[in-house]
This record gives structure tokens, C-alpha cells and sequence, in this order.
């Protein structure tokens, strides 16, 4: 049978010569990995609709709910220029790719994490924190996935200073449009903060491969 669903690209891998396999967030069927055959050929029609911080409507063929599914065509809704042409951004909206793909069960689909992670990577495009916008993002995801981290600062001893704690309530409670005009807040901070939350992030899931990218090219440390 044939599907018509909308998805977000985390990650791609090659498969073979010619095909590639995605790595998919639908707003029906939650993650999925799927095959895209002779994406990898130049003048494969499908290969830029299923490159990573794309939005795009696929067309999925699938013979049974165990078969894998195969995109047999793609268009793309939003191809978030803005944040492609701008490597830090870039970096930034791979890195909100990595930890959704890592915090998102296969097969179970979630309104929340399907617009926060659009809503995140439209942030990107034009924020004057962007790391800010990562920090928020991760908060809330970690939220909507039953690891708040608020929370567990709320119920457990931690060495964060209670000031920092009250700046990350701030952030995971700010609307997206309100983070660039938060008082109080200088580049140092944000990237303490981060630093607060990726750790915290690491305490469930490996480190993600781009924030080791990010700390080599001194852009977090």
C-alpha cells in the first residue's frame, strides 16, 4: 500500500551503491527507517527531499506494517535554507536531529516532539542565541520523553548553583520567540548552561557525535 505522510529527516546512512536509508520522524507513525533507492545516483529526484533538516511529504510504499518502508516519492515542505547555509547553525540543527533520533522510540508518534522540533529549527534560522534555542529545545524534549531534568533538580541534590538552576527554568519555560530578549544572559552563561544539560543528557544516551564535533572546534567549551 501506498502512504502519504509528512517527515522530518534526522539521519541518513548509505545502504548500498545506490540507495541510502533515513532516518524519519512522521507526524503518523512516529520514527521510521526507511529505504530511498538510487538516492545516492546525481540525478536522483528524491536524494535533496531526504537530507537531514528537511520537512518533507513522502510517498511510502509498504507491502505489510513489518516490511520496511521504501519512499517512492518526495517533496519538500521546508528545506530550512537559512540554517543549511550557516555552518554553526547547521551544526546546532544536526545536533537537534541526533538527540530526537536517540529519544524517540520507533513506531510511536508524538504531536509535541513533531512541532517542537519544526518549531526549533525555524528558531535556528534566525536567532541571536541559537545555543540558547539548542539549550530550550532539550529541556522541553527531555520533558515530553519522561526525563525532565527540571524535575529531577527539583527532587535530587545536585552541584549546580541555585541561580544556574533558576536560569534553566527560565529557558525550559521561555516561548521560543521570548529567548533572544532574556535579561541577564551573556554568551558565557548560555554555554554554561549547555553544558549543564548535555551532561545531563549523556546520563541516558551516549554522547551525541556532533556535540564532540562542537567541543573541537571550541564552539561550546
Amino acid at each position: 500500500m501506498y502512504y502519504n505522510i509528512k517527515a522530518l529527516i534526522l539521519n541518513t546512512k548509505v545502504a548500498s551503491e545506490a540507495d541510502k536509508i533515513i532516518t524519519a520522524y512522521t507526524d503518523k507513525w512516529g520514527k521510521i527507517y526507511a529505504i530511498v533507492p538510487s538516492a545516492k545516483k546525481i540525478v536522483a529526484k528524491l536524494n535533496a527531499a531526504t537530507e537531514p533538516v528537511t520537512e518533507s511529504e513522502l510517498i511510502i510504499y509498504q507491502t505489510s506494517q513489518y516490511s520496511r518502508p521504501t519512499v517512492t516519492g518526495a517533496r519538500i515542505l521546508n528545506n530550512n535554507t537559512l540554517v543549511k547555509q550557516d555552518f554553526h547553525r547547521n551544526l546546532l540543527a544536526f545536533y537537534v536531529c541526533e538527540i530526537s533520533d536517540k529519544f524517540a522510540p520507533v513506531h510511536l508518534p508524538s504531536k509535541k516532539k513533531y512541532e517542537l522540533i519544526t518549531r526549533t529549527w525555524d528558531l535556528l534560522a534566525t536567532s541571536k542565541a541559537p545555543l540558547r534555542v539548542l539549550t530550550a529545545f532539550s529541556l522541553r524534549l527531555l520533558k515530553i520523553s519522561g526525563y525532565s531534568m527540571v524535575d529531577y533538580l527539583k527532587r535530587n541534590y545536585s552541584n549546580i548553583k541555585k541561580e544556574d538552576i533558576l536560569y534553566l527554568k527560565k529557558i525550559a519555560n521561555c516561548s521560543g520567540d521570548s529567548l533572544d530578549i532574556m535579561q541577564e544572559f551573556e554568551n558565557s552563561d548560555d554555554k554554561i548552561m549547555w553544558n549543564y544539560v548535555e551532561s545531563y543528557i549523556k546520563t541516558y544516551v551516549p554522547q551525541p557525535s556532533v556535540g564532540l564535533f562542537l567541543k573541537k572546534i571550541n564552539y561550546i567549551n
